[in-house]
């Protein structure tokens, strides 16, 4: 579940009442060491299951090994592990509490549990500006999606100024040394949570608060989690922030409730509404935060359905198992424990609109159970034997190049054609430069009104300048999120580019990528058949191949920095080598 509360002092015990000695538990393993920090009170269980609150993957660990009471006293028992609890070298019986002390090693399997106590004032931790955490977040992005790992992007949005150290003591309370705060604005801050689970966050969340609370402050946390809430650092920064602030999520909402216009998406909404009258399934096509959901909410609500229930569904966020019981629901019995029948999602949607995002990352298995479906209207739940008739309009929305994985055999070609009655591409933000000052004035206006500003910051010239010429590969999600920052930044005057993360934008601002000089030529002069590239360029088949070839060569492969490079996104990037078949280059050891 996604976490946002609001928290402030009523909501937590007296001050006096939380200890200042915090406990921790420091795990030693065969392959790595980490540190968990521990309740107040209360007992916590150790293991291989992710059930537990301390969770070690070895194999010499049982699923639920042992458990720990915090105390006074503390205690440690074990649950009837196959390879033993040991404790002053001695193996405990099974259930049987022995008493132990702070810094006392605890044996479990292979692995060594050693309960620290922390009495000396924790040192501050030092506040990085939003531009290195901006870019530190996007390479957790990359490193989690080589990996499939997961972790966490937290806002904290205080209710009254506070000074930096108590801010600093606050969150380096719950911080690791892996872990990155940052200063994204005044009154508001922002954690990188590397390889830590939901549990863990929430907990790090109340300390915070209960740090914060001893100053008066009231507290608003919002946490966006890898890939669940997003998979680029503008997706998640924009769900925490949302989430903090108690404001609905969405790609693009103008004050008014509907979607910005300009030329090009003039036409593109006139045939979205063409479009919304029929029944046929929609496919939305474009890069990431351009503003697909926006646009398939605006089909729904358009076409016949509009009243009857709509469904999103991020198919990249829920694994095969998941997503298919929740799609399709499941009958008592069909799994262990599934003690009652429950109707899917698909079913609560009978009669409106089903909305499938990143349709491209279904796994295969589930293609082909959701081409049953869309092919023959009924719905068949898991461990079921009778179909359920099923009335929905699907309309699917991805950033992948459909064609591509059909090719190379990662997406069914005959799904494709079901899902594909009606194509609507959206095009990215470089080539609507004409949208963006009045994008960026909606937003601030926006942000104004969230953040109770007493007026609306201007947008100077040059700040407007330095919006027109950066490549913005995080699409119209990217310009809000640098709006309502820049609106927290400067609430008395304009905006200025000091306000913007102009280091990041700099890099794009001049680059051109250089094709390879052709067979015969070395002076690498412009020419046609040498031509300078720049982003935003329509461009050839061949041409937009040698570009992105270009850019990984001087990039020395690396994929993230190729993608700002050209000014795409990172995914679109690596789409785009699968599909030209391009060999990433190795960096020299």
């Amino acid at each position: 579940m996604t976490k946002s509360r609001e928290m402030t002092a009523t909501d937590l015990p007296d001050a006096s009442e939380v200890p200042t000695a915090r406990l921790h538990a420091l795990v030693i393993g065969e392959r790595n060491v980490a540190t968990y920090p521990l309740p107040d009170t209360g007992t916590i269980t150790v293991g291989r299951s992710p059930q537990c609150e301390i969770q070690i993957d070895d194999a010499s660990i049982s699923r639920t090994h042992a458990a720990i009471a915090i105390g006074p006293p503390l205690a440690v028992r074990d649950l009837g592990s196959a390879n033993g609890t040991r404790v002053r070298d001695r193996v405990l019986p099974r259930d049987q509490a022995v008493e132990i002390h702070a810094g006392e090693p605890i044996q479990v399997g292979a692995a060594t549990i050693i309960i620290q106590r922390q009495v000396a004032a924790i040192r501050p931790r030092r506040l990085w500006t939003h531009d290195y955490f901006e870019v530190r977040l996007e390479e957790e992005c990359a490193r989690a999606a080589r990996r499939d790992l997961v972790f966490a992007v937290t806002r904290v949005h205080c209710t009254a100024q506070v000074s930096a150290d108590a801010i600093q003591h606050a969150l380096g309370e719950v911080a690791r040394l892996s872990d990155v705060i940052g200063e994204y604005g005044p009154s508001e801050y922002e954690i990188l949570f590397v390889d830590t689970s939901p549990d863990d966050v929430e907990l790090a969340e109340r300390r915070v608060v209960t740090e914060l609370s001893r100053h008066g402050v009231g507290v608003r946390v919002g946490t966006a989690f890898y890939p669940r809430d997003g998979r680029s650092a503008d997706e998640l920064m924009a769900h925490a922030d949302a989430l903090a602030r108690g404001v609905a999520h969405g790609d693009l909402v103008e004050p008014d409730g509907e979607p910005a216009q300009a030329s090009a998406m003039q036409d593109l909404y006139a045939l979205a509404a063409r479009v919304a009258n029929g029944t046929i399934a929609v496919l939305i096509l474009g890069e990431t935060g351009v503003g697909k959901e926006v646009i398939a909410e605006k089909v729904h609500q358009l076409s016949p359905r509009g009243g009857k229930p709509y469904l999103r569904l991020n198919c990249a966020a829920l694994s095969e198992t998941l997503l298919e019981s929740e799609l399709f629901g499941y009958e008592r019995g069909a799994f262990t424990g599934a003690v009652a029948a429950k109707p899917g999602l698909l079913e609560t949607a009978d009669g409106g609109s089903v909305f499938l995002d990143e349709v491209g990352e279904l796994p295969l298995a589930m293609q082909v159970k959701l081409l049953r479906v869309i092919e023959e209207r009924v719905v068949l739940r898991v461990g079921g034997l009778k179909p359920r008739p099923l009335d929905v309009r699907f309309i699917s929305a991805t950033n992948r190049n459909l064609e591509a994985d059909i090719a190379r055999g990662a997406f069914r070609q005959d799904l494709y054609f079901r899902l594909n009655g009606a194509t609507l591409v959206i095009p990215p933000l470089r080539e609507r430069l004409g949208e963006i000052p009045g994008l960026a004035r909606a937003f601030l206006e926006n942000a104004a009104r969230q953040a109770a500003l007493p007026r609306v910051p201007e947008l100077s010239s040059a700040a407007l300048h330095a919006l027109l010429r950066y490549s913005w590969p995080g699409n119209i999600r990217e310009l809000r999120n640098m709006m309502e920052r820049a609106a927290l930044l400067c609430p008395d005057g304009p905006v200025e580019q000091r306000h913007l993360p102009i280091e990041k934008m700099r890099v794009t601002f001049a680059a051109e990528v250089r094709v390879p000089a052709a067979p015969g030529r070395d002076d690498g002069a412009p020419s046609a058949s040498n031509p300078v590239l720049r982003r935003g360029a329509k461009l050839s088949r061949s041409a937009e191949r040698a570009q992105i070839q270009a850019a990984l060569e001087k990039c020395g492969g690396n994929q993230t920095r190729a993608a700002k490079m050209l000014g795409i996104g990172r995914r679109t990037l690596i789409n785009r080598v699968k599909e030209f078949g391009l060999a990433r280059p190795r960096t020299p050891r």
